[in-house]
């Protein structure tokens, strides 16, 4: 899944800007970079701290719940996907995303085979 999303990530982050001082630009463009090398739970950490700076962004809610996503936390991304298209609802790289993870989760199989699943394999994820 980490790399059926980099393409899409990476097109998000060079469409959309953050408007953020300096300080918060370096840590944005930081996660941005965590993210490109797959260490997606050290990305959310930045972009998070980011907005606790108060600086808010739709790119940034898109980010994070990319990267949710790829840490299986589909109820707290599908939240950050909705902040993200609230704040830019014209932004149809955020709907595409959004509407990619819904139609994921139409074809998840069901909890029970989920859990199987994971045991069966290692998780990739940082």
């Amino acid at each position: 899944m980490k790399m059926k999303w980099l393409p899409i990530f990476l097109v998000v982050i060079w469409l959309s800007g953050c408007s953020s001082h300096h300080v918060s630009r370096s840590e944005f463009d930081f996660a941005n970079k965590l993210a490109r090398q797959g260490l997606w739970k050290e990305a959310r950490y930045r972009w998070e701290k980011v907005l606790k700076k108060g600086q808010e962004s739709a790119a940034i809610y898109n980010n994070i719940a990319v990267s949710l996503e790829e840490a299986g936390n589909f109820e707290e991304a599908e939240k950050m996907y909705q902040k993200a298209l609230s704040l830019a609802p014209g932004n149809s790289s955020i709907k595409s995303n959004y509407d990619r993870m819904k139609k994921f989760l139409k074809n998840e199989p069901d909890d029970k085979k989920k859990d199987e699943k994971k045991k069966d394999k290692p998780n990739e994820r940082v």
